[in-house]
């Protein structure tokens, strides 16, 4: 969705709604951070969707909730074209490197999450909030884990390989740590 339409949602919500407050520069800096991954006509759909229940007929819908059953612009498919899947979650994609990427992401995600279970952390965030996130935060909270494993296991070659992707080493020393996990020996 474009700045005007999301101006324009809010318009409607704002006449439909007298308690709902459009007017606030962080308001409108919010949903449009949100929205503008979204099609505007399915937005707007659910907003009548969401207009009609019980539960919105005094208090307007959170923009989370207006998306929570949308798929973001990026993540649909033209089944028109080739497809190709996800060897791992068998999400579709049409183009090769939206798929390298996804394939990072999903490999990374599996790891996270069967690190929270092998360390029984209890402060876990879910796959879809893991998936959602930007790339920037992704990263973050992935270093953190790295950090706090790297910290808290008692595998020796673990802390090495975690050691190795915060600082990595010279290619010879890379090489003969390789050849030692492959069980050739160091030369």
């Amino acid at each position: 969705m474009s700045r005007e339409e999301v101006l324009d949602l809010l318009g409607t919500i704002d006449v439909s709604y007298k308690s709902f407050i459009k007017d606030t520069n962080s308001l409108l800096k919010t949903w449009e951070e949100v929205l503008c991954q979204y099609d505007n006509e399915e937005v707007r759909e659910e907003l009548k969707r969401c207009m009609a229940e019980d539960q919105f007929q005094y208090q307007p819908p959170t923009v989370y909730y207006l998306v929570r059953n949308l798929r973001k612009i990026c993540e649909k498919v033209d089944y028109t074209k080739q497809v190709v899947y996800c060897h791992l979650c068998k999400r579709p994609f049409n183009d090769d490197e939206q798929l390298k990427k996804h394939i990072d992401r999903c490999l990374s995600v599996r790891y996270i999450l069967r690190q929270y279970k092998r360390f029984n952390i209890s402060k876990q965030l879910s796959k879809r909030d893991l998936y959602e996130m930007n790339q920037e935060e992704f990263d973050k909270k992935y270093e953190e884990l790295l950090k706090w494993i790297q910290k808290n296991t008692t595998d020796v070659r673990e802390k090495a390989r975690i050691e190795f992707i915060f600082n990595p080493p010279r290619a010879e020393v890379a090489k003969r740590y390789l050849n030692q996990k492959e069980g050739l020996g160091c030369n």
